[in-house]
């Protein structure tokens, strides 16, 4: 059917198109399956200031902002296809050119007689939502039946703020009966996180007999809440009479998630920010002590090297060479960090030999062992294997070893052992160290803290180990924790899978 006849037809149900949606408080309009305006309100033509025969047969969306008409088409389609009432936010031309913000609200509607099908659409102006004080002038059977095909949950309230009617569209979605939300039995339905601000809002508003605007979470008759935005309008008579109110609620959960949703990440964003400034300005701050060490070294060697004696150059020599592999150690991590962020690492697991893998790790440090006399023990099945990526995880040794032997008095003890489990390893790393106590504990792992500390001969630390240590463990699946108490050294466990 072609929109002349279609246009014709409605003219023919002139009680349900036209007198009775005069008395909706909001613009509605009736559009064909292609978006052309069939027919529309007294309301409607105010909101977008135009004459009726100027919009009759004219597209609906060529009155909305160019950057917005791609959404109004998705929804509109939408709207078409679904029994339920649709919603967006948009922006209308009103008077003078100038476009106003405005909720649409579309419900498709099956003409059964004409074998067709329409759009019902309402405009919610939310810039003046402004409820029509003619609705006590007409019958309530005609208002209620208009109030029942509006795509949007209409209510109507005494003066004294107990509710006398609501809308179909309001029982569907509350799965109430009308006695069931009469009154102030509505309020069931209100979150009761709600309650005390939609009331404190709602009594002052009747109080004032101004208009109001709340938001709050309604249930629905499956029992879950969504976010509701009711606005409402006192009545007044021709004689000045306040009868009460009229208003209306519009489903904005989506618009609420959305924004949460957005305000979460941003925090996120914040706060990482925040913490990786901090972060960069310890390792700063790790960087400058031992190159300003370095760097007075070989100003000293510079300039008294002729004075000195072979001893002191050889000492000099292994002070700058600590500075030097500190400095080194710290760039090493830092770089293998950088790339575990910006998600530049590769994860290969295999399945490795635990044993072999630790052996070779630590010989790497049997300098470092024989210097200080420390006793290591390896007390790890030769078989035992495990399913991780190699590198992450010489990574990982490397840095618990290094901190296990750094914090090592003299004759002290390194201990590595492991427990496989159904589907993880569990290794530790104990040493008889200086340990720590719960607040120097409470800051490992943190980037936004500096916990860097030399070892018990004076070795310099990076700052860094510990958190690359973390994250390569949780990037395998794993995790890591330790236990410690000051002057009984310190357990550091960390797991990881032993089978893919």
């Amino acid at each position: 059917m072609d929109n002349k006849s279609l246009f014709q037809s409605h003219l023919d149900l002139s009680d349900y198109f036209s007198d009775s949606t005069d008395l909706f408080p909001t613009g509605l309009f009736v559009l064909g399956q292609d978006g052309v305006v069939i027919n529309v309100n007294e309301i409607g033509l105010s909101l977008i200031c135009i004459r009726k025969e100027n919009i009759i047969s004219k597209r609906f969306v060529d009155f909305l902002e160019t950057n917005g008409k791609d959404d109004f088409q998705r929804f509109f389609q939408k709207a078409l296809n679904s029994s339920e009432p649709q919603i967006i936010e948009t922006n209308i031309k009103g008077i003078d050119n100038i476009f106003f913000h405005a909720f649409l609200v579309a419900k498709s509607v099956t003409l059964s007689d004409l074998n067709d099908k329409i759009c019902s659409l309402a405009i919610v102006d939310l810039t003046s939502l402004k409820m029509r004080e003619e609705i006590t002038k007409q019958g309530e059977s005609r208002f209620e039946k208009m109030a029942n095909t509006a795509p949007v949950m209409i209510w109507i309230a005494d003066v004294e703020g107990l509710f006398s009617f609501v809308n179909k569209i309001w029982l569907d979605y509350s799965g109430k009966s009308m006695g069931n939300q009469l009154g102030m039995n509505w309020l069931k339905n209100v979150h009761p996180d709600d309650i005390e601000d939609l009331l404190n809002v709602y009594r002052s508003s009747f109080g004032s007999r101004k208009p109001f605007s709340a938001d709050f979470r309604f249930k629905r008759k499956n029992n879950e809440y969504q976010w509701m935005l009711m606005k409402g309008t006192p009545r007044i008579n021709d004689d000045g009479v306040f009868n009460g109110f009229i208003g209306s609620c519009v489903n904005i959960n989506e618009q609420i998630e959305n924004e949460e949703k957005i305000k979460s990440v941003n925090a996120k964003l914040t706060e990482s920010n925040e913490t990786k400034d901090k972060f960069f300005s310890i390792i700063a701050h790790d960087l400058r002590g031992p190159l300003s060490g370095l760097s007075q070294i070989l100003e000293i060697l510079v300039t008294d090297y002729d004075d000195m004696e072979e001893k002191e150059k050889i000492e000099i020599v292994r002070e700058a060479a600590k500075a030097s592999n500190s400095t080194y150690a710290l760039i090493e991590n830092l770089l293998e960090w950088s790339r575990i962020q910006s998600d530049r690492i590769s994860y290969e697991p295999t399945k490795i030999n635990l044993f072999d893998l630790i052996n070779n790790t630590m010989a790497l440090y049997n300098q470092n062992i024989k210097t200080k006399e420390i006793t290591f023990n390896l007390a790890i099945n030769p078989k035992a294997t495990i399913f991780a990526d190699k590198k992450m995880t010489e990574t990982i040794l490397r840095n618990l070893l290094s901190n296990a032997i750094k914090f090592t008095s003299v004759n002290g003890s390194v201990f590595v052992d492991s427990e496989e489990g159904q589907n993880y390893s569990i290794i530790k790393v104990q040493d008889t160290g200086v340990g720590m106590n719960k607040k120097m504990v409470e800051k490992l792992f943190r980037i936004d803290v500096s916990h860097s500390n030399p070892g018990t001969a004076n070795e310099p630390g990076t700052g860094l180990g510990l958190i690359l240590c973390k994250e390569l463990i949780e990037k395998q699946g794993g995790k890591i924790w330790v236990e410690s108490r000051i002057n009984e050294g310190s357990t550091f466990y960390f797991t990881l899978p032993v089978k893919n």
